[in-house]
C-alpha cells in the first residue's frame, strides 16, 4: 500500500502518527528483514506526528463520547489525525466508525492492487 500511496500523493502530503509506527512494528511481519527495511524507508520519507497532551485529551474524549468501542490506539491515531487537519488512511475503517470530525481517505481511489 505504501508504494501506491507515494504514487498518488507526495511525501509532503503524507504523515504518520508515532502511535501508528508502534502499531506497525508490533506486527510479526515487520521483523522480517526486507519488510522491516521497507517499513523504515517508508516512515523516513514522511513526517512522524507526535502524540502529546493535546492528542491524549482529545483521544480520551473520543473514547468517552463514542457509541462504538474505540480502543486506545485507534483513539490516539484519530485524535492525531483530527488535530493535524488530515485524512486518515486505514485498511480498517470500521475501527474508526462514528468518530466526530475524523475524515477518512478513500482507498478506493487507489488501484485495486494497492488495497
Amino acid at each position: 500500500m505504501w508504494r501506491q500511496l507515494f504514487q498518488k500523493l507526495s511525501a509532503e502530503e503524507l504523515a504518520i502518527s508515532v502511535v501508528s509506527v508502534q502499531e506497525l512494528y508490533q506486527g510479526k511481519s515487520s521483523a522480517e528483514g526486507k519488510k522491516e527495511k521497507d517499513l523504515q524507508i517508508a516512515i523516513s520519507l514522511v513526517e512522524v506526528l507526535p502524540y502529546s497532551y493535546q492528542e491524549a485529551v482529545l483521544a480520551g474524549k473520543i473514547v468517552r463520547e463514542s457509541n462504538y468501542a474505540v480502543g486506545f490506539v485507534d483513539a490516539a491515531i484519530a485524535a492525531t489525525t483530527i488535530l493535524n487537519n488530515a485524512q486518515l488512511v486505514t485498511l480498517n475503517p470500521k475501527d474508526f466508525m462514528g468518530i466526530k470530525d475524523l475524515q477518512l481517505f478513500d482507498l478506493k481511489t487507489l488501484p485495486p492492487s494497492a488495497r
